[in-house]
């Protein structure tokens, strides 16, 4: 895997579309994501302009494939996203950044970025535009014949701290990452408070495990280092499951144990939709028709 060519982004990015082009391909029974049409060649021109502005606006320096990390696209697409009212457009950006980084790595591009970034961030919009009151078709269903419970199990500590965090909280990949990283400011006892969700919104404080405690605290105490969130969505993919999947669950879990202890449907949605940090009973009922 090789680096874009030139000392200026403007030259890179001659450079990426010059990689990307192919026009003469055959794209039937393929998975390419390389430039195959002048409408695409346009709507990827429009990305590198954002990002190269967003690189020089935040002072980065080096090539632009290299600066495409995970916390940078990340910022990069939150405050791109900010200026597009409607989800749909929204997701349409998001989708056609992940086909052109994916475009970029076929044309043996170096990007360390894997797709389920993107995936977890069109999940968060459509949170959003739920609690906005948008509605949808029926959602995407849940397939996997694995629980939470088999991947925490079997992958390997630290992969697994931070899917027990998910599945014991309901928190997004992102607050879990968070809440590993500053362990002293969010663990107190067999709780975990003070932590963010998008848009400031602070999480109801939830309780844990001992077990995950322990396996928090040793991850301190060894000082392991935390893989990037990449390594996790590659790993989940192997259990045919995405990390909003795992915030199914605990949502799809919760609600049925508030049923059982005797709520209605609508006071269940209700508790459950504050404990993801929403406040719309039609959240729950999203995440609850995953699995119909």
């Amino acid at each position: 895997m090789a680096n874009l060519k030139g000392s200026t982004f403007e030259k890179q990015v001659r450079d990426a579309n010059f990689r990307l082009a192919g026009f003469k391909e055959k794209r039937n029974g393929t998975n390419s994501n390389r430039t195959h049409s002048d409408a695409t060649r346009i709507k990827r021109d429009s990305y590198f302009k954002d990002f190269k502005e967003f690189a020089e606006e935040q002072e980065l320096d080096g090539k632009l494939n290299e600066l495409m990390t995970e916390e940078n696209m990340s910022m990069f697409l939150e405050q791109r996203l900010q200026s597009i009212s409607s989800f749909s457009a929204q997701e349409d950006y998001i989708r056609g950044w992940s086909g052109l980084v994916q475009g970029l790595q076929q044309s043996n591009v170096s990007i360390d970025l894997d797709r389920g970034i993107f995936n977890e961030i069109v999940a968060i919009y459509k949170e959003d535009a739920i609690e906005r009151g948008d509605t949808f078709g029926e959602p995407k269903p849940i397939t996997t014949s694995f629980h939470p419970t088999d991947v925490i199990n079997e992958l390997n500590s630290p992969l697994s701290v931070i899917a027990q965090v998910q599945y014991e909280t309901g928190f997004r990949v992102s607050e879990a990452y968070t809440v590993i990283n500053d362990l002293e400011k969010h663990l107190d006892n067999l709780k975990l408070h003070s932590v963010k969700g998008k848009g400031g919104q602070m999480y109801n404080a939830k309780i844990i495990s001992l077990e995950l405690k322990l396996m928090l605290l040793k991850l301190k105490a060894q000082n392991v280092k935390i893989p990037h969130q990449s390594t996790y969505y590659r790993h989940l993919q192997k259990y045919d499951m995405a990390s909003h999947d795992i915030r199914a669950f605990y949502t799809k879990e919760l609600y049925e144990e508030k049923r059982e202890e005797g709520l209605s449907h609508i006071e269940a949605c209700q508790f459950v939709s504050k404990e993801i940090n929403h406040h719309r009973i039609q959240i729950t009922e999203y995440y609850l028709a995953k699995f119909s």
